[in-house]
């Protein structure tokens, strides 16, 4: 398929690269539906990263039962969390992080396009390592390669070179290829039940915990699990942004993204605990495990999984960062922003693997941003229900180049939101509690990692309690921005 910047007046196509940005989408390019929102992000997490964090909790400790107690909790947690910002992109007609100026200011959505980068980068990161390590894993056993650090260095590229093609066409190819990654990928780890189905122990022994007890095991493999959903909280705007808050209800919208959210993060992850309790002689690396304990059948439909399971989540990040990167610096085209970060990451991808321990380092890396993100989605999800309205042309200022307007507040930081965001960030970063990295605030709760939750319901109560002073203000509204106001539903 040839890559081509034909230009797309009205609506982007498949096979073309979407010239569009994170500049304000008019009522006529918004052709997508909800049904496409609820593929995207099902597909999305049909990957290997979900399906480790289900492998992670059983080599944390946990029982199978203990395990889906912990990731029914926390992928509903998480998904709740993120379920009110989806009403944003309709009304805004732009991605999440230029939307969160909103409530944040003008400048103060910096925080998120921050926030947004090194989220993106680090779940690409480890969205080519699981691919490529299962591949590795697949090629050993089929074609008798060596397993070594030249061969997952060369298969790390190729899947992020993938990765990056697909990023770089843009939005109807991304949905597009969500709709072929759910019956293919879904199917195939549905068939992987039963193709472990016969070593599969229930009563194994889970073995020590990993945090020396029960809870505090459980709490952090819940906090896994909620890391997904929320990690996806500067995404979703990605895709709402094209679909037409006056064709569409809010209802509708958040419906079909917490059935493919929720779903999407819970059957991958019961798939990663299911198999981990079937292998008879379990390493430290569950991949180099599954392929090795697969029947032979299977090892295809492994390599099939994590070509297309890995391009699932990995092109959302790399497209994602390409649009934060675009919304820091207006100047540069989303096709030359998306190429920088997508290096970026495979410098990070690197780094994580060969340098440091890559199960403690995912583990510490997810945690940690969870405890940052999770309050500025708070922020959002509590604008999104209190705002009534939206000027999409004021949300545009920065790229414009011009100060004032609506979403200006004081030099174009709006202070209570970033306060409360501050507040939670810092309380959850030192509250974490993983393996790798525990936080002077770590035993607070007796060792239970309350980073989440902490910085969830310190942010809101401190947004919530000066939301009237930050309220926007109304000065500098040209008449010519009215047209694009886009009311509630």
């Amino acid at each position: 398929m040839a890559l081509t910047t034909d230009a797309l007046p009205a609506t982007d196509r498949l096979g073309a690269v979407e010239i569009a940005g994170v500049e304000y989408l008019p009522e006529d390019s918004r052709d997508s539906r909800p049904r496409n929102l609820g593929a995207v992000f099902l597909g999305a997490n049909l990957t290997w990263t979900n399906v480790v964090f289900g492998a992670f909790a059983i080599l944390f400790g946990l029982s199978f039962w203990q395990t889906v107690a912990s990731m029914v909790v926390g992928t509903a947690a998480g998904t709740l969390a993120v379920l009110p910002t989806a009403t944003i992109g309709p009304r805004t007609g732009t991605n999440m992080t230029v939307s969160s100026g909103a409530f944040f200011g003008i400048r103060g959505r910096f925080i998120g396009s921050g926030i947004a980068l090194l989220i993106a980068l680090g779940f690409a990161a480890v969205t080519v390592w699981t691919s490529g390590d299962a591949i590795v894993a697949a090629a050993g056993r089929l074609l008798g390669t060596p397993e070594t650090d030249v061969t997952r260095g060369l298969a790390y590229a190729v899947v992020a070179a993938l990765m990056v093609t697909v990023a770089l066409y843009g939005h109807a190819t991304i949905v597009t290829m969500q709709k072929i990654v759910v019956p293919v990928v879904g199917g195939l780890m549905a068939l992987g039940i039963v193709a472990f189905a016969d070593t599969f122990d229930l009563s194994a022994a889970a073995g020590e915990y990993a945090l020396g007890g029960l809870w505090q095991t459980w709490a952090l493999s819940t906090v896994l699990f909620a890391a997904a959903p929320i990690s996806y909280g500067p995404t979703i705007g990605d895709y709402t942004r094209r679909i037409s808050a006056q064709r569409f209800g809010n209802g509708a919208i958040c419906a079909s993204l917490g059935v493919g959210m929720f779903f999407g993060v819970l059957l991958p992850s019961l798939f990663g605990a299911f198999t981990a309790l079937s292998f008879t002689e379990a390493t430290d690396s569950y991949l180099h495990d599954l392929v090795a304990a697969a029947p032979s059948w299977y090892v295809v439909p492994i390599v099939v999984i994590s070509l297309l399971g890995g391009l699932s989540q990995g092109v959302l990040c790399m497209y994602a960062s390409g649009l934060d990167l675009e919304g820091l610096a207006p100047q540069l085209k989303r096709t030359q922003t998306t190429v920088i970060t997508a290096g970026v990451a495979i410098v990070l991808l690197y780094v994580g693997v060969f340098v440091f321990d890559a199960v403690e380092s995912v583990t510490a890396m997810t945690v940690a941003l969870n405890a940052v993100i999770t309050p500025w989605v708070v922020i959002l999800a509590i604008g999104a229900i209190s705002t009534k309205s939206f000027d999409p042309m004021d949300l545009q200022a920065f790229a414009d180049g011009r100060n004032g307007g609506r979403y200006w507040f004081s030099a174009g930081w709006n202070i209570p939101a970033v306060l409360a965001w501050s507040a939670g960030a810092a309380f959850g970063l030192l509250a974490v509690n993983t393996t790798l990295y525990i936080g002077p605030l770590a035993g607070i709760a007796g060792g239970i990692d309350v980073s989440t939750v902490g910085s969830a319901l310190l942010a809101g109560f401190i947004y919530t309690a000066t939301l009237s002073a930050s309220a926007p203000r109304r000065r500098g509204v040209r008449p010519e921005a009215a047209p694009c106001r886009v009311g509630h539903r």
